[in-house]
């Protein structure tokens, strides 16, 4: 008797699960490196955010802080007229370890200072805005009549004073005239979005000598 062969072809069940557990991990593997990738670009793009508002950050408070008190009316400048102020009353001009204020004469010059905070160019002030603080609003602000955005995702700003023999200053608002230099140190913290990745938080420190001053 002759033996009848099957000449049918196909995959076993066993071979089908193997192709299926195969396919899976690659297409895991390919899935995991494209999430690192994207992860990883993310991270790249919100460091370099963070170091770009950082250094904003400094250039413009040092420009404005190295201003400070100048004044070329000679009146003004032996009444001391222009300089470091402490005004807490509204809190927003103050001169402390977290925020600063002062004036200067860059308008016309003629030695009188605009009782009106809102003349940006007199009046200058950075702090972080303290009735803003949470999530991605961590502002460092200016006020010039109000609360001005100048740099997001700031989580800290802080001063220190130093009089003109480089010693630290303990209580600046008390000691406004002595004020010859401050450092600034601000810190960047990732956006809200992207708090999840890791990313560490940038420091930025600088020393700032006032140019000119009134006091």
């Amino acid at each position: 008797m002759k033996t009848k062969h099957s000449h049918e072809k196909g995959f076993t069940l066993v071979e089908l699960l193997l192709t299926t557990v195969i396919i899976g991990i690659i297409g895991g593997g390919l899935y995991s490196l494209f999430d690192a990738h994207n992860r990883m670009a993310a991270k790249q793009e919100e460091t370099t955010l963070m170091q770009q508002e950082l250094l904003s950050l400094m250039v413009m408070m040092s420009d404005e802080l190295r201003m400070c008190g100048y004044t070329r009316n000679v009146p003004a400048r032996e009444n001391k007229t222009f300089g470091f102020a402490h005004r807490p009353s509204d809190n927003k001009r103050s001169t402390n370890a977290t925020q600063i204020y002062c004036t200067r004469d860059l308008d016309a010059g003629n030695g009188t200072l605009a009782v009106s905070p809102e003349n940006a160019t007199q009046h200058i002030a950075f702090g972080i805005n303290p009735n803003n603080m949470s999530g991605e609003n961590h502002y460092a602000k200016s006020y010039i009549g109000g609360w001005h955005t100048v740099a997001t995702n700031i989580g800290a700003l802080s001063f220190t004073y130093f009089d003109a023999d480089g010693d630290i200053i303990d209580d600046p608002s008390a000691n406004l005239d002595a004020i010859c230099s401050v450092e600034i140190n601000a810190t960047a913290v990732p956006s809200i979005e992207r708090a999840g990745l890791g990313i560490q938080n940038r420091t930025l420190s600088t020393r700032v000598f006032r140019r000119n001053p009134s006091r």
